[in-house]
């Protein structure tokens, strides 16, 4: 190194060569910490932006928990009004049929009634007829006997 150039220091001298690898290994240094700093940073981001996802994905399954919770009590309670209903309409169609019988029954009675009246009606008919009769052969025998 025939015509190195010599940098005075305050405590000696040194050579530009060393001087640039001091200024090399210095700059080296700081973006090693730079770049230390850079991807700490990243990894921090990286798990906080893992944990709100997480965190995210906890609050998403609970509310579809809670979802289909809400929609079985919701089909539980429509399957027991359809019990409730299906019960009333069986109700009603026995009540239905009980009032078809008891009408048939009672146009029944009602046709046997009449026909009943009527018989009677031609009963007194014919008793009041035989005793018209029965007068009127009495006072004609009597006319016939005096």
């Amino acid at each position: 190194m025939a015509d190195t150039p010599t940098v005075y220091v305050a405590n000696g001298s040194v050579t530009t060569r060393e001087f640039l690898d001091e200024q090399i290994k210095a700059l080296k240094e700081l973006s090693d910490v730079r770049f230390k700093a850079s991807e700490t940073a990243v990894n921090t981001a990286l798990a906080t932006q893992e944990k709100a996802v997480n965190a995210a994905f906890l609050a998403s399954e609970k509310a579809l928990m809670a979802a289909l919770q809400a929609s079985e009590k919701a089909i539980s309670k429509a399957e027991n009004s359809q019990g409730e209903i299906n019960k009333t309409i069986s109700e009603l169609t026995k009540d239905v049929i009980s009032l078809r019988e008891s009408r048939s029954q009672v146009s029944g009675k009602d046709v046997a009634k009449t026909g009943h009246t009527q018989q009677s009606n031609w009963a007194t008919g014919l008793g009041i007829s035989i005793l018209f009769n029965v007068v009127s052969i009495a006072i004609l025998l009597l006319k016939f006997l005096k």
